[in-house]
C-alpha cells in the first residue's frame, strides 16, 4: 500500500532525511498478528503452488495422468489462500489508516497488490483448466460406453 498525508511535500517528518533534531517523528504501523497471520497463509499458499507442480510434472509420463486431479485442487486452493492473504493485509492497513493516530487523507493500492490478485486469479483459472482437463471425456454416442464393456 501507498499512503498519502498532509505532510507529503514535507520530508522534515521523517528521520531519514534529516538529523531528527526539532522534526515531529510519527511512526504508524499494522498490527503484527495480522501481518504473521498474512505472511503463514502466503507460505502455505506456496506449499500448495509447489506440491501443484510437482504434480503437474509428473502427470507427463501418460501413465500418471490421473494426478492432474489433485494438481488442480491444489493450484486452486493456493488461490483462494492468496486471496485470503490479501484480505488479511488488506483489512489490516484499513484498520491501522482509520485509527485515530493517523491522519491519511486518501491511499491508493501499489503494483504488488495487481500482482497478488493477477496471482489469485491465474492459479484458480488454472486450477479449474487442470480439473477440466483431467476430466473424462464424453462419448459422442451414449452407447459407446455400453459397447465397450467386456462380456459377461
Amino acid at each position: 500500500y501507498i499512503l498519502k498525508d498532509t505532510y507529503k511535500h514535507n520530508c522534515t517528518y521523517f528521520k531519514h532525511f534529516t538529523s531528527g533534531e526539532n522534526a515531529e517523528i510519527f511512526q504508524v504501523t499494522t498490527q503484527k498478528e495480522f501481518s504473521i497471520s498474512a505472511a503463514a497463509i502466503a507460505i502455505i499458499s506456496i506449499a500448495f503452488v509447489l506440491l501443484g507442480t510437482v504434480c503437474v510434472l509428473l502427470s507427463f509420463n501418460k501413465r500418471l495422468d490421473y494426478l492432474l486431479k489433485p494438481a488442480a485442487m491444489f493450484l486452486t486452493f493456493s488461490g483462494l489462500c492468496i486471496a485470503i492473504s490479501v484480505e488479511v493485509t488488506r483489512q489490516s492497513v484499513k484498520r491501522m489508516i482509520d485509527s485515530e493516530e493517523t491522519i491519511w487523507i486518501q491511499y491508493y493500492y501499489a503494483w504488488s497488490f495487481a500482482c497478488a490478485c493477477a496471482a489469485f486469479v491465474i492459479l484458480v483459472i488454472g486450477g479449474i483448466t487442470l480439473l477440466l482437463i483431467s476430466l473424462p471425456s464424453m462419448p459422442q454416442n451414449p452407447w459407446e460406453s455400453c459397447m465397450d464393456a467386456p462380456p459377461e
